[in-house]
This record gives C-alpha cells, structure tokens and sequence, in this order.
C-alpha cells in the first residue's frame, strides 16, 4: 500500500500532463517515468523479503510472465500511435509497458532467489504478493482447477476467491498443500478431477 498511492499519483501527473498537452520539460517526463518503474519495482521486490510466523509454507520457483499484460500493452500503442503523432504519445505508452518490464525483471530475480509466497498458520492462509490476501481455511467451500492458466481457484464463504498458479510452484509441494486445505476446510471440499500434478519419475 505505501507503494501503491505514489505509483497513482505519478502516473496521475505524467498522464495529465500528456493529455492536456501541459508543456512538461523531456527531463521531467523522463523522470517521471523512471519514478513510476521503480516504484512498480520497488512494490514487487519488496515481497521478497516478507516473512510470516506459519506452520507450513512453500516457496515460489519462478513467476510466470502475464500474456494479458503483454497483449493489453500491445493493444494500447498500436491504438495510440495509429489515432496520434508517436511523439506525442511515447511517455503514455512506457506507462502501458510498466508492469509488462517489471513482471519480465521479477521473473529472473523469482528464479534466482525462490522466496516463500504461500504460508499458512493455525487456520490462516497467507498469499505473499500485493495487498497480501488472508483467508480462513475453516471457511474453504471449493476447490478448482483451471486447466488453460494452471490456476486453482480457492473459495470461501465470506470472502472473494483467491488463485494459487500451479506451475510457479513444486508439484509436490501443491500436493501438500491441497491436502491441507481439505483438512482445514469445514466443509466438503476434495481436489478437482481436472487436476492432474506431474509426477516425478523415479529412476
């Protein structure tokens, strides 16, 4: 959160000041850009050096890189640079391509340093990313797989789902996981029939 106001209000100035065609200097548009990357950045990295007091947790063996993010990015400069002269437009499109770089850089540092993003304590699940999502595993009413983005969707009672990315992970330790949340669930949850792990072979 102590990154998250900054980084609107970076982006609020950068943009106004493109829209209304405010005579920004290129050095205050450059750095406003660079702001606004490290404090993105900055939010991401920062997660790796949480830690929670938990009974079980797994570390993450990579982060995966959003095709969404990349496509939504894509979308908007071809948009802005077919209705627009490109150098009127060049700082609002870095903005666009943010979180794209910032998720392709993570993805490396993710691979290197494999931090713990999932914990759980007594009957509290824990998801080490932004905003930090808590939710009581007493109240976990279905489990679900996605077999196009490799998620399992987590709901519960009175609080929105969550989704845990298989493929970030160890198969083993998913496994491990998935027959704590069946423990710990007051109710008649069981892993889905879609999901299938990848079993080591043994040899």
């Amino acid at each position: 959160m102590k990154y998250f106001i900054p980084f609107i209000l970076l982006i609020t100035i950068l943009a106004y000041g493109q829209v209304k065609r405010t005579e920004f200097p290129l050095a205050l548009n450059i750095l406003l850009i660079v702001l606004i990357f490290l404090t993105s950045f900055l939010e991401d990295y920062a997660i790796l050096n949480n830690d929670y007091e938990s009974d079980f947790k797994i570390r993450s063996q990579t982060k995966k890189i959003s095709i969404f993010s990349f496509v939504i990015a894509s979308f908007w400069t071809t948009l802005l640079i077919i209705n627009d002269n490109y150098s009127n437009v060049i700082f609002i499109i870095l903005i666009f391509w943010v979180h794209s770089i910032v998720e392709f850089i993570m993805h490396f540092i993710y691979n290197a340093k494999k931090p713990f993003t999932i914990f759980i304590k007594d009957n509290e699940l824990i998801l080490n990313k932004r905003w930090h999502p808590k939710r009581n595993l007493n109240e976990l009413t279905q489990i679900q797989f996605d077999r196009f983005s490799k998620n399992l969707k987590l709901d519960f009672k009175s609080k929105s789902e969550i989704s845990i990315k298989t493929t970030e992970y160890n198969a083993d330790d998913i496994q491990k996981l998935l027959e704590i949340l069946i423990e710990k669930s007051e109710n008649n949850v069981f892993i889905p029939n879609n999901y299938e792990p990848k079993i080591k072979n043994s040899c």
